[in-house]
């Protein structure tokens, strides 16, 4: 029985089905959930019970496309705006990807309308560009996840 292995460059960033020109690495990290101390005085060791999951981070970076209207410059303009993404992808290979779950919500506490069950979002919270004279300009991406990304 043998395995398969992912090769990165079959991998790319997408917001829906259009590509994010110039982009060679990504990464979706700090997915933890909490754990909270539930001991007492007189308590020998230490109890624990589990709390909320923190959906992470992205990041995600490679060579400036100031032409790439609907993948860098949107993602600019997302910044700017305070926008939250529902269709950002990281591709794994060529046709699975992580994205903001649309299925399942969660409870989002800022909403006190009567259901406070939303689909996940990514907010892009830093848009870097930089350059240097050897070499081509570059773009970093970062953004927070609230709810959770799935394996499509």
């Amino acid at each position: 029985m043998g395995t398969t292995s992912l090769v990165g460059k079959n991998a790319k960033v997408a917001i829906g089905t259009a590509k994010v020109l110039g982009i060679g690495t990504w990464s979706l990290s700090g997915v933890v959930r909490e754990k909270i101390d539930d001991s007492e005085f007189g308590d020998e060791r230490k109890k624990f019970v589990f709390g909320m999951i923190d959906g992470g981070t992205i990041s995600f970076s490679g060579n400036a496309k100031i032409v790439d209207t609907t993948g860098q410059v949107a993602l600019h303009e997302a910044y700017d705006a305070n926008t939250e993404l529902t269709t950002l992808r990281l591709y794994v290979d060529n046709t699975s990807y992580y994205e903001p779950c649309q299925t399942t919500g969660y409870l989002h506490p800022a909403n006190t309308t009567g259901n406070n069950t939303i689909l996940s979002y990514v907010n892009i919270t830093a848009a870097n560009v930089s350059t240097d004279k050897t070499a081509l300009a570059q773009v970093d991406f970062q953004g927070d996840v609230s709810g959770s990304m799935v394996l499509v």
